[in-house]
């Protein structure tokens, strides 16, 4: 029998006595803090998230893996459900022991968090203040720049460059005195990374310039790059205490849903941001989840697989219609499609498919993530269509 969330839910419900309704685990997710007051951004992203998660839409709007968790996961996580009425003590331990043993770093290196998310709040509390900025580029995954205001933190937000990547020149001078910076590579919402060299060369300088002032490197889309001057920012984090890196199990693991990430840096960097953390941050199908397939090299080359096929399908499919597609290094796509964004969302979704928000400055950018090769032969047609209109 195929793995699905339906047949999880049906093998746990066969062998949980008295289960009648078990809430749906879901690849999908949120990508931002979640706030209720009418005009408020966050809010309207999550206006936004509802009409795309209406009946037989095709969702490529949050840069979410279509193809969710993976058989060790459901596995894993059937196995634990008789755990569920415990609190997460052990699998905690053993999650972040199986992340060091992944990664070659130790136990103490990682702090788990709910989602990446957590680990990006608390290192705005951690870091920053009225007094210490934060910097967070303009546009980026907007979650720290959101958070920081919330708390009554400054935000300075240069520009991405030409090429739409983070300008790492303006987020250097801008660094100084502030109290954290946030550098998303790949970067959300543009898909474009920088390589290994570059990295070191802006950490250096931040440094220099700024000692005070921490780096925080978002390596969510990791595992998609296929850029060759990239690497992993990790083994500068083990040595630099002002400087550290988040990851999420949201992405290339299919898990958004289920809200499991960490960040790795020296000991010294962890604790700051300890204290900002929940306790049982994680739950525990999702902490057994996380284990059984942090280590599955065969899965992440599968999913790296079936992503590079399906965007280079729209790639060409966008440039047959006269758009350039940015280099993408993750599983999503920016394109500039010459109009109003909002517009051609819009449209979108009366034919059934769901595409990114706008992205300011970037008004006539949108981003596309990367669905199943099914969707995105579907999707195409309807960008077809709507920009023939």
């Amino acid at each position: 029998m195929s793995l699905s969330r339906r047949n999880f839910l049906a093998t746990v419900g066969a062998g949980s006595a008295g289960i009648a309704v078990f809430p749906l685990i879901s690849a999908r997710g949120r990508e931002a803090l979640s706030a209720q007051q009418p005009g408020n951004p966050i809010a309207q992203r999550r206006a936004d998230r509802a009409l795309s998660s209406a009946p037989g839409m095709i969702r490529i709007d949050s840069n979410e893996n279509p193809n969710g968790p993976g058989a060790r996961a459901f596995e894993a996580m059937r196995s634990t459900f008789p755990d569920a009425n415990r609190y997460p003590v052990v699998l905690e331990d053993e999650l972040t022991a199986e992340i060091a043993r992944t990664l070659g770093v130790k136990p103490e290196n990682i702090m788990l968090g709910c989602g990446s998310s957590e680990v990006l709040r608390s290192a705005v509390q951690a870091f920053t203040s009225p007094a210490r900025a934060l910097v967070s580029p303009s546009p980026s995954f907007e979650l720290a720049a959101d958070y920081a205001r919330f708390i009554g933190t400054p935000v300075k937000s240069p520009r991405v460059d030409a090429k739409l990547r983070n300008d790492l020149d303006a987020m250097a001078d801008a660094a100084k005195g502030a109290g954290l910076v946030y550098f998303c590579n790949p970067n959300n919402p543009t898909a474009t990374v920088h390589g290994k060299a570059a990295v070191a060369g802006f950490v250096d300088k931040v440094g220099k310039s700024s000692p005070q002032t921490m780096v925080l490197i978002d390596e969510a889309y990791h595992e998609y790059v296929e850029d060759p001057t990239y690497a992993t920012a990790i083994p500068m984090a083990l040595d630099n205490p002002r400087m550290f890196v988040a990851r999420t199990f949201s992405k290339v693991f299919g898990m958004a849903g289920m809200r499991v990430g960490y960040a790795v840096g020296r000991p010294e960097t962890i604790a700051r941001m300890k204290g900002w953390m929940l306790g049982s941050n994680v739950n525990q199908l999702a902490l057994a989840a996380a284990k059984a397939t942090v280590g599955d090299t065969a899965r992440i080359a599968d999913e790296k697989k079936k992503n590079h096929e399906a965007k280079v399908f729209t790639t060409k499919a966008f440039a047959s219609m006269g758009y350039e597609v940015t280099p993408s290094d993750a599983n999503f796509m920016m394109i500039d499609i010459k109009r109003d964004v909002k517009a051609f969302k819009a449209e979108c979704i009366k034919k059934g498919v769901a595409v990114g928000r706008p992205f300011p400055p970037l008004n006539t950018y949108v981003r596309v993530g990367v669905g199943t090769m099914a969707e995105m032969q579907k999707a195409v047609e309807v960008f077809r269509t709507t920009l023939a209109g």
